[in-house]
């Protein structure tokens, strides 16, 4: 399990996300990502209301990734400590 009230495990993490997703093979994976997560879609199903969750799990897997490539380190170090209070 990654800790991620860890500076070091965060630093560590980042890295290999950034070697991932930066360049433009990485950035193809994003939008497939995007895409498949319905990042740019509501996740409120009226029809199906477990759909909701489900859409709502896509999503946050893909908002963590997201959290690692755009923060740093010590904001996202910060940030985990502050929730577990």
């Amino acid at each position: 399990m990654y800790r991620l009230d860890d500076i070091n495990t965060v630093k560590g993490l980042q890295s290999n996300l950034h070697i991932c997703f930066d360049g433009v093979p990485g950035q193809e994976v994003m939008r497939f990502l995007e895409a498949s997560c319905g990042w740019y879609e509501s996740i409120f199903d009226p029809v199906n209301k477990d759909r909701i969750l489900i859409n709502a799990g896509k999503r946050e897997v893909l908002a963590t990734i997201k959290t690692l490539l755009n923060l740093s380190a010590d904001q996202i170090v910060s940030m985990v400590k502050q929730r577990e209070e």
